[in-house]
């Protein structure tokens, strides 16, 4: 005999995994317990006939019990027929907190209701279920999930609910089961138990605790415990009911941060973490209260603050401020409202909607003091989200400026953040792993920096990130040691006080918010760590968190001061958005507002917003350059948005481009990204005859090489690879064009005749791709630089021409006579002159071509030159 059980005073969960365990296997007999719910219990009479349910007493003519199955709890009395070796397997919807014994297996995962997990079998298993049945299923479902209203649902409780319903499941009788009126004795208790409530706010949760005596037994006082969270919509609600010398403890939480099965565990009993209960013996109801109370600031963790929401660096704008005033600097930002303040304290709220009509009716002159929404509504860091949420829903106010404790502005946190919160449960996991790829990637001495800074930004109250390139490279487990500081704060008061605590040497520009910290030897010795090892960069740059506007398009932007979340948002890319919080706790939380990670899991460039190219056309070299590197794909509308903004790079300053240019040329492959670019058409729009073929491929191939393996020897201290990787591209310009786009890009003097020569080397191939004496190689190349030999090398169609700028760089430009001036003088009387050059000339080309090779040689041929002068 198999048998399925289930806890005592079951409920509808308990009640209808004993049926869809039942129906996984039908060899074994669902059990009721002794004791279920009023309303269970009034289902089963109406239904219960064509259910396969046992009863207890039904269990006297069983014989041996060959294995059980445990549903809903994972505690269970044992029944006639079992031994201590009967085989167990638990069922339940919670984690696992008790240890199994040897006979006991586990079987769970963490949804809204055991039947859940239950169903999903029942549903891939294609078993029938007839509409009794399959409501029944649904009312365990919906009973633990709240109608799929509470947190703990997941989508497998939905979709299970729907599968239900297409199975027959009646809403209707589901409704009338789960809204079961109070019996008298049960309001009696309930109104006793409303009188005696008292609600405690601990750690930032609203918590419920009601007591009172009966003396009559009460069923389901868990019924009373529901509707008492439903009237106050605590974080959790705990009621302690006396009957003679016991008491009944129910608890029912709402919020992960209190886990009420710890309260009942301590008093002897059981459940999880939003529902649980224990029958508390040897203590009267006033002492069990006090202990109660006593213990929950121990169990309950600390709420989500607004400190962890808002941002710092609000701006405000003052009553006495002009409607036009307030209208542009909404345009210059992008912001959708201000605190207002008088004396230093917010009086209002000013928002676009209003600035937007109040300009429209022509009131550009009128105070901001006229049109705000009027109300010092603010919250504090320390409030709860709870706080917020309440006020901004009061208010009406889709932001609430935060104060210190002087009522002074200090940060903004907005609708947006909240329901940003919602939407993203603290995940303590992946943080850790954040932590543990930190401590892998940095040295220890450079941890311990980063904690020290880290303290410091919290003494000061200001918020300290890691952002950027370091902790998407991190993400992508391929960590640079790039690291970036942002404050939202003061970055040089920082700075100031880390110098003045630990040592070490400053700079700052104040205009731009900016410092450096060089931390020395007595920083090192300060915080323990060895000098020698510290692994410490030569300085670190903080920098005030900013935003930026644009005047017009192209142009250098505007920085105003602002919050983490808004200077992110004036970066490039999504993948760039991403930042490691530092400080406020909790360290090592990973800030993503703009989906930056979702796109680095799919491997996509995608710009923040649609004006991104208009703002700055440069990020379209950017974007490909990322792209290269990393293997990723530019995104459609990202693409579609560089094709309309292509025609702006001409308005751009050249050194930018330059710059850009720059960058991807010192990338290991940069012949991949310079093809992408020519694809997008930004060769084309710098030039239009800038292009990549298969000419320029394999001329570029030939770069990398050189660089691997130097054909001559000059070239193992080459600095100009990247000038010359360029001039492969711009060598087939003539000489007018090459010379409008250097003066376009801004190049140097000297750098801009480095491309006029490579230009020139390379106009001489066809001639060097056949044999040559090498003194017309010489003749030919000589007067150019390295760079024009380098990029006729790599550009040379044949080895013949490859073979002969190979041998003039190596040996042929080094040839030189053995006879000087003061040689030709003494041998042959003539005065110096022009003459002299000619002589040591042809001297040095019979020298190159192998027709002397002894002084004697050059003595003879000087002498036949000087015969033929006469």
């Amino acid at each position: 005999m198999k048998l399925i059980l289930t806890h005592e005073n079951a409920d509808f969960d308990a009640v209808a995994s004993l049926l869809a365990a039942h129906k996984l296997d039908s060899s074994a007999l669902p059990v009721l317990p002794r004791r279920v719910n009023r309303n269970v219990e009034h289902f089963l009479n109406l239904y219960g006939a064509n259910l396969p349910f046992a009863h207890p007493d039904d269990l006297r003519r069983v014989g041996t019990v060959e294995q059980v199955t445990v549903v809903d709890t994972q505690t269970y009395a044992t029944v006639r027929g079992m031994r201590p070796e009967t085989p167990v397997h638990i069922i339940d919807h919670h984690p696992l907190h008790r240890e199994l014994g040897e006979n006991q297996q586990f079987t769970g995962e963490t949804v809204g209701a055991a039947t859940t997990l239950l169903v999903e079998q029942v549903h891939t298993r294609h078993i029938n279920l007839t509409p009794p049945e399959a409501t029944l299923l649904m009312l365990g479902i919906y009973e633990d999930t709240g109608s799929l209203s509470y947190g703990t649902t997941t989508p497998r409780d939905v979709q299970c609910a729907a599968w239900l319903l297409e199975r027959g499941a009646d809403l209707d009788i589901v409704r009338d089961f789960l809204q079961h009126p109070l019996v008298p004795e049960q309001r009696v208790l309930y109104e006793r138990l409303l009188e005696n409530a008292a609600t405690h706010v601990i750690n930032g949760h609203a918590i419920v605790v009601a007591h009172a005596m009966t003396e009559q037994p009460v069923d389901e006082i868990a019924t009373l415990a529901h509707k008492l969270r439903e009237l106050f919509e605590p974080a959790a609600v705990f009621v302690l009911v006396q009957l003679d010398g016991d008491i009944q403890l129910v608890a029912r939480g709402t919020t992960d941060a209190v886990d009420v099965s710890i309260v009942a565990r301590h008093f002897g009993g059981g459940g999880h973490g939003r529902a649980a209960a224990a029958l508390v013996r040897d203590r009267d109801l006033a002492g069990a209260h006090t202990e109660l109370l006593d213990m929950l600031p121990k169990i309950i963790s600390a709420v989500v603050r607004v400190e962890t929401l808002m941002s710092h660096g609000v701006q405000t704008v003052k009553v006495t401020d002009r409607v036009e005033s307030a209208a542009q600097r909404m345009q210059r930002t992008g912001h959708e409202g201000y605190p207002v303040v008088e004396g230093g304290q917010v009086v209002g709220l000013l928002t676009r909607r209003a600035v937007d009509r109040a300009m429209s009716h022509g009131l550009r002159r009128q105070h901001v003091r006229e049109i705000m929404e009027a109300g010092r509504v603010t919250v504090r860091p320390s409030d709860s989200v709870q706080i917020l949420q309440q006020r901004m829903m009061r208010s009406g106010w889709g932001q609430i400026p935060v104060v210190d404790d002087a009522g002074h502005p200090t940060g903004i946190v907005t609708r947006t953040d909240l329901i940003k919160h919602w939407g993203q449960q603290p995940d303590n996991a992946r943080r850790e792993d954040i932590i543990q790829r930190m401590q892998t990637v940095l040295t220890p001495g450079l941890w311990s920096l980063l904690q020290a800074i880290s303290a410091q930004a919290q003494a000061l109250n200001v918020g300290l990130y890691v952002v950027g390139g370091f902790v998407r490279d991190l993400l992508l487990n391929n960590p640079s040691m790039d690291i970036d500081l942002v404050v939202e704060g003061d970055a040089i008061e920082l700075v100031r006080a880390l110098q003045q605590r630990y040592g070490g040497d400053m700079r700052s520009h104040t205009q731009f918010g900016t410092a450096k910290w060089m931390p020395d030897k007595t920083v090192a010795e300060g915080l323990d760590v060895a000098w020698a090892q510290s692994g410490w960069p030569e300085f670190l740059d903080f920098v005030s968190s900013r935003t930026e506007f644009y005047e017009q398009p192209t142009a250098l932007p505007t920085v105003q001061r602002s919050s983490i979340k808004l200077d992110l948002h004036r970066r490039d890319f999504t993948i760039n958005t991403l930042a490691l919080r530092l400080a406020p706790e909790p360290f090592g939380e990973l800030l993503d507002f703009y989906t930056g990670e979702q796109d680095l899991q799919d491997g996509v460039i995608r710009v923040l917003h649609s004006l991104s190219f208009v703002d700055d056309p440069t990020r379209m070299l950017r974007a490909v350059r990322l792209e290269q590197r990393l293997g990723f794909q530019i995104e459609p509308r990202t693409e579609e948005l560089i094709q309309g903004a292509l025609w702006l790079l001409d308005r751009v300053s050249g050194d930018r481009v330059r710059h850009e240019l720059a960058l991807i040329l010192a990338e290991l492959q940069p012949l991949r990204a310079l093809v992408r670019l020519e694809k997008l058409g930004i060769l084309g729009a710098l030039h239009p005859d800038l292009r990549v073929d298969e000419w320029a491929r394999a001329a570029f191939y030939a770069i990398r090489y050189a660089r691997q393996f130097p054909p001559w020897p000059s070239l193992e201290t080459f600095d100009n690879w990247m000038l010359t990787t360029f001039s492969l591209l711009t060598s087939r310009l003539n000489e007018p064009d090459l010379e409008h786009l250097g003066r376009r890009l801004q190049f140097p003097r000297q750098y801009l005749d480095h491309l006029q020569d490579a230009r020139t080397a390379i106009a001489f191939l066809p001639d060097l791709s056949q044999p040559l004496p090498p003194s017309a190689v010489v003749e030919q190349l000589e007067p150019l630089n390295e760079v024009g030999w380098l990029s006729a090398w790599a550009a040379a169609p044949t080895a013949i021409a490859r073979d002969l700028i190979t041998q003039f760089a190596c040996t042929w430009r080094f040839v030189q006579p053995a006879l000087d001036g003061r040689a030709i003088q003494a041998l042959t009387g003539l005065k110096p002159g022009p003459v002299y050059g000619e002589l040591l000339h042809t001297l040095r080309q019979a020298r190159l071509d192998g027709l002397i090779t002894t002084l004697d040689d050059e003595k003879a041929l000087l002498n036949r030159l000087y015969g033929e002068l006469d």
